[in-house]
């Protein structure tokens, strides 16, 4: 039982389809304050279902939700970046915190199973894509050991308006190869 002293426990833990309508929610929340998010169009139920399906048939593409008290209050995605390109060894982070739980430290704990997540499946670096005025992702960012690696300008269009791109990486421990 949570008390002043001991707050309610997070829990994060693998998407499970009835997650769906909430995950959808935070995400469709995400692209509508235009801060965390490069896209533009609202996510449908079906969409997020399908997404939520993949992630489950493909160990290599982890979905994880955030949940306090049964309630969803966030969402981290591992995709592999440039598969051809890195051999699989590159995955992309992509993280959505519920409006009403950010600053709470939820987005910190996302990170830090994603990059436990990661170091698990064999992944050897993570990269992410931030908008440059998004200073508390930025901030996230450098919070869990990640660094900024470099800047798209003009890079993500958001209506008629063209916004700047900060690029991160975090690199995880050296995993030996077999030759």
């Amino acid at each position: 039982m949570a008390t002043a002293e001991q707050p309610p426990r997070l829990t994060i833990r693998p998407a499970r389809r009835e997650d769906a309508p909430a995950l959808r929610e935070i995400f469709n929340d995400a692209v509508e304050d235009g801060l965390a998010t490069f896209d533009s169009t609202l996510r449908s139920i079906d969409e997020q279902k399908d997404l939520i399906a993949a992630a489950e048939e493909d160990s290599r593409r982890p979905l994880l939700v955030a949940e306090v008290r049964n309630w969803v209050c966030g969402v981290v995605s591992i995709e592999p970046h440039e598969q051809e390109l890195h051999g699989g060894e590159v995955g992309e982070v992509t993280m959505f915190v519920r409006r009403s739980f950010r600053s709470y430290g939820i987005g910190r704990q996302l990170m830090c199973a994603a990059q436990t997540e990661a170091e698990r499946l064999g992944y050897r670096k993570l990269v992410g894509r931030v908008l440059a005025d998004n200073k508390e992702s930025l901030q996230l960012c450098k919070a869990t050991g990640w660094r900024v690696v470099g800047f798209h300008e003009q890079h993500a269009r958001h209506g008629s308006r063209l916004r700047d791109v900060t690029l991160v990486e975090y690199l995880l421990p050296a995993v030996p190869r077999a030759e």
